[in-house]
């Protein structure tokens, strides 16, 4: 089957008459519906007005988290550092801003102008005039000796050890007790001057007598050791060494130094792989000569023991000597704490760590507390009502100066403004200068900063 177009001219005209009407009544519904809106009343919003814009084309600010001076209204890169702009919506309060300030900051926009001014939804806070009561210095310590409690035993005349008492460092002895036997030739000289005076019997010589034994006493000898002499009418030639007090015998050396000063150390005199210090065996010999003077042996006393704690610079000034402190043994933390007072701050930096020592008196009766035991000292200091009190994470420290974000009056906007901060206690800090008691500033200045660059402090006029 053949089909046959008809491409005549003649039928071309025919057609042209529909097309034109079709568009005709096209253009009569477009009237139709523009009319409807003139009749609603309602005018066109300007072309400038903000709420005639999308949530989405307000929020649509873009800006450097490396550099935030540059602002955008479309994605793309930082033209200082060459990172991706991200949206600054997420991270700022929108806040309507007429179209022109009487300075000129921010005009035509919503974003505040950086190095001025700052708006974020972060928690503020009121500067408080006392400092909170319940914060608690924490400082880390550990037991030490009390120096004040060493005997130093040394040889009152030159002589040679014939008998030992005491084998190994940290023997405890008694007062009283026998520590070694030495033969002195010297001391046999003035026990035999004392027997001649006692046999001459003249009442002429009754002073030198006097004189005699007393010099035997201040020799060593006490006065029942004279009498001995004086009873069996000779000499004695070995003569014992008494402990003056009760506690642990060792050498005088760098261990008991290092003892003293809270730390531990190994006797240099034991071979490595050996007994500990504990355990060791002294240097000292049977046989041995000493010289007048020498120490032989020392007695630490642990009935009493110092708590040697560090504290931090920052915490210094809120520590002075009779303030109560709380001791609590690291190994035995479920133990009741112990209660004791500072005794003394002492002058110096202790080591690398720039810490200051604060020695604290702890009574030992029993022994329970052991030389190097690792302590933890709680100290609440006085509440303190000079300035105004601040959380540390408030101030910002820039190294030459220290800001805070302070919010404008009848405004979300918070403005860096340069203080002067003093003391610290625990979590707050003392600012001296720089903020009023009706202030209200953000609690962490942290999450104000983007850059260095960003702040700009104001001087404030108080």
């Amino acid at each position: 089957m053949s089909v046959k177009l008809n491409n005549s001219p003649a039928s071309a005209a025919k057609r042209r008459p529909s097309r034109w009407l079709a568009g005709l009544g096209r253009l009569a519904v477009l009237l139709a519906g523009l009319a409807a809106t003139a009749c609603s009343g309602k005018p066109d919003a300007p072309a400038g007005d903000p709420a005639a814009a999308t949530p989405a084309a307000e929020a649509a600010v873009y800006t450097c988290s490396m550099h935030p001076q540059i602002l955008r209204d479309e994605p793309g890169d930082c033209p200082i550092c060459g990172m991706n702009l991200v949206k600054k919506a997420n991270m700022m309060t929108t806040v309507p801003v007429p179209a022109a300030s009487a300075t000129g900051t921010n005009a035509g926009g919503t974003v505040p102008a950086p190095d001025e001014q700052v708006l974020s939804r972060v928690q503020l806070v009121q500067p408080s005039p006392t400092a909170d009561s319940a914060t608690t210095i924490i400082a880390p310590g550990a037991i030490a000796y009390d120096p004040r409690r060493f005997e130093n035993v040394a040889a009152r005349f030159g002589g040679r050890i014939e008998r030992l008492y005491v084998r190994y460092q940290f023997q405890p002895v008694r007062a009283g007790q026998k520590l070694y036997d030495i033969y002195s030739p010297e001391l046999v000289t003035e026990q035999q001057n004392l027997l001649f005076l006692l046999k001459t019997n003249d009442p002429d010589d009754r002073a030198l007598l006097k004189a005699s034994r007393q010099k035997l006493m201040l020799l060593g000898l006490t006065a029942a050791q004279v009498r001995a002499v004086e009873q069996r009418g000779r000499p004695q030639l070995s003569v014992s060494v008494f402990s003056p007090v009760s506690g642990y015998a060792m050498e005088t050396g760098p261990a008991v130094a290092a003892g003293a000063s809270g730390m531990s150390q190994q006797n240099s005199a034991v071979p490595e792989g050996t007994a500990l210090e504990q355990t060791a065996q002294l240097a000292i010999r049977e046989g041995q000569y000493v010289e007048r003077g020498q120490r032989v042996l020392q007695v630490a006393n642990t009935d009493q023991v110092w708590a040697r704690l560090q504290l931090y610079a920052r915490d210094v000034a809120a520590v002075q000597p009779g303030q109560p402190v709380e001791i609590t043994l690291n190994d035995r933390p479920q133990s009741p704490a112990l209660q004791a007072r500072v005794a003394l701050l002492e002058p110096v930096l202790a080591g690398d760590a720039a810490t200051v020592t604060a020695r604290v008196y702890l009574p030992n009766p029993g022994g329970q507390l052991k030389i190097g035991q690792l302590v933890t000292g709680r100290i609440t200091p006085p509440a303190a009502s000079d300035g105004l009190w601040v959380p540390a994470t408030a101030v910002v420290d820039l190294g030459t100066r220290q800001v805070v974000f302070r919010q404008q009056p009848d405004s979300p906007r918070l403005l860096a403004v340069a203080v002067v901060t003093g003391a610290r206690r625990g979590t707050q800090v003392q600012v001296v200068r720089g903020l009023r008691p009706d202030d209200r500033i953000a609690e962490n200045g942290q999450y104000m900063v983007d850059s260095e660059s960003f702040i700009k402090p104001v001087a404030d006029a108080q």
